[in-house]
């Protein structure tokens, strides 16, 4: 065991939300922001392959392991996290949002450092706990969003725990070097993680949650659950499924396209986190060293912008009290140090040369190029799932031209009113967006962290110029010459369909079992009344008179009886 290792990383963010509910405000959230940054340097120092084991339940369990895939996302996550709380304390958020948020982040970096399979799985569970409190936590109109976010999850880690079950039952083992047992225990594995991914058709929880608890707490469920799903993924499916790679682009697509008909800002940037995580999952499906670099790498970059996007969203809230893009304008003019992050977490995410996204996404995109006909599915060609992919490049910058427009570019709105901003809050935005040039201008920094092997990949040669300049300009000409039809086109997600024929059958299977529970009940009552009536009879001819045929007769019917409700239960 590594000396650093001795006390796991994450226990300095559950030690910070401890502070945090008992400190003074200021004191709570400046430990946070520390204490979270301190895991940083201390993950990056460990040195790979170190671990932390222990066996409590007379098996060794393995609470901390670094290795080339878990470093580069914890590190980002405890970057992350710092600049989350900073945020949250310049929004006005109470000391419990950021005693349950920091909890919630230190599960989320648990997960990733996690050494097995159990422990990994421990460390989900909270996750998906601490995020329920954390939306719900804010009230009002949070707390249905909360409790469908459990549900959603509480699914997920069902499939996920016995996937789980079943890989110990044939290795005997819960240590990732034994792999994961392949078959129903990979699917089952996979679909679970899918939840947390946002799997077409069970994404939903994504748009429905994420807009609506406080604007620090979106911060904060940007940053994580999706990108731990990603990570779990890698781990679950190393070596890649072409299902899976399907389903990235599947994401991509469906979700770009239901963020171009957003009109509240963080329900567009929810449907983006679908879209850019579907890029991750193509990655992996992938199973090439490319695709797992490819898969790190965008989630590292896109951690980061989102987050920054996030801000400018909740930014936008804070000090003009709607994110409506119907209701809001001119604000470039206004507010012109956010309009400033908007634009370059804006230009990352659209994968402009210069910025973070180009050099992440187009090793994706590279990734998914070179796997040529091992991706093909069925009938269609793999290079389908390729065009998947920039079309939905082009999506994203036509959404996020659309982003920029409405908020900061056309005329204010008579009425829109602008509070001023607290000082932490520009600093906050400004740090955060460093990562994102950074990333774009210097790549080798982000590449020589990646684990797996970009593959020579050069972002800035003519040809990936090329494409992105053709993306970008397609994108910003789709969205001048749609500008019009698109305001006008209806939001058709899927909990359209899904969530209106789920209520059909939640309530007439609460009606019949309604109705099955009262005959039983009926049943019951009437058997039990002749049954004591036979007992009771004062007829010498009664087969059950006398006390012992009483007693009897008492015992068979109680019996009967339990047996009854057994079977009906």
């Amino acid at each position: 065991m590594d000396a650093l290792l001795a006390v796991p990383p994450w226990v300095a963010f559950l030690v910070a939300a401890a502070v945090a509910l008992v400190a003074p405000r200021k004191v709570g959230y400046l430990v946070g922001v520390l204490a979270t940054l301190a895991t940083v340097p201390w993950i990056l120092a460990s040195p790979t392959g170190s671990a932390l084991v222990v066996a409590p339940l007379g098996f060794e369990q393995t609470l901390v392991r670094v290795d080339a895939l878990a470093r580069p996302v914890a590190a980002v996550f405890g970057f992350v996290a710092a600049l989350a709380v900073a945020y949250a304390y310049a929004t006005d958020a109470d000391a419990r949002t950021n005693a349950i948020a920091l909890a919630y982040m230190g599960a989320g970096v648990a997960a990733v450092l996690a050494g097995d399979w159990l422990t990994l799985l421990l460390a989900w569970e909270l996750m998906a706990v601490t995020a329920t409190v954390l939306v719900w936590h804010h009230g009002g109109d949070a707390v249905r969003p909360a409790f469908r976010y459990a549900v959603y999850h509480l699914v997920g880690g069902t499939l996920l725990v016995a996937a789980v079950a079943l890989h110990y039952v044939d290795a005997g083992t819960f240590a990732y070097d034994a792999g994961f047992t392949a078959g129903l225990p990979t699917a089952l594995a996979i679909l679970g993680v899918g939840v947390n991914l946002g799997f077409v058709g069970v994404h939903h929880w994504v748009p429905d949650t994420y807009p609506m608890p406080h604007v620090a707490s979106s911060v904060v469920l940007a940053g994580f659950t999706t990108k731990v799903a990603v990570y779990a993924l890698a781990r679950f499916a190393p070596d890649g499924n072409v299902l899976v790679a399907w389903m990235g682009g599947a994401m991509v697509l469906y979700a770009v396209s239901q963020a171009i008909l957003q009109t509240d800002v963080r329900r567009l940037l929810s449907y983006h986190i679908v879209s850019q995580v579907g890029y991750m999952v193509a990655a992996v499906g992938v199973g090439t060293a490319a695709g797992t670099a490819g898969a790190v790498g965008h989630l590292a970059t896109h951690v980061l912008y989102k987050g920054l996007l996030f801000m400018v969203a909740g930014a936008i809230i804070y000090r003009v009290g709607t994110g409506s893009l119907k209701r809001l304008g001119g604000l470039g003019r206004r507010m012109p140090l956010t309009f400033g992050a908007f634009l370059v977490a804006a230009l990352a995410i659209s994968g402009v040369p210069g910025f973070s996204g180009f050099v992440s996404k187009g090793l994706v995109v590279k990734a998914v190029d070179k796997a040529g006909p091992e991706l093909a599915w069925l009938p269609v060609d793999a290079n389908v799932l390729w065009w998947a992919l920039v079309l939905g490049g082009v999506g994203t910058v036509l959404s996020f031209a659309k982003f920029g427009y409405y908020a900061f570019v056309r005329d204010a709105p008579e009425d829109l009113a602008v509070r001023p901003a607290p000082r932490w809050l520009a600093v906050v935005l400004v740090v955060a967006a460093v990562p994102s040039v950074a990333f774009g201008v210097l790549p080798d920094l982000l590449y020589g962290a990646l684990p797996g092997d970009t593959g020579g990949f050069a972002p800035y040669a003519a040809s990936e110029l090329a494409k992105a300049a053709a993306s970008t300009a397609v994108g910003i000409l789709g969205f001048l010459a749609l500008r019009g039809p698109i305001s006008r086109l209806p939001v058709v997600d899927v909990d359209r369909v899904l969530y209106p024929a789920g209520n059909r059958v939640a309530n007439t299977t609460a009606r019949a079992l309604d109705t099955l529970g009262a005959r039983a009940d009926h049943t019951v009552y009437r058997a039990w009344r002749a049954t004591v009536a036979a007992i009771d009879s004062e007829d010498p001819r009664d087969v059950l008179g006398g006390p012992v045929g009483r007693t009897l007769a008492i015992v068979a019917a109680t019996l009967a009886l339990a047996l009854l409700v057994a079977g009906i239960a």
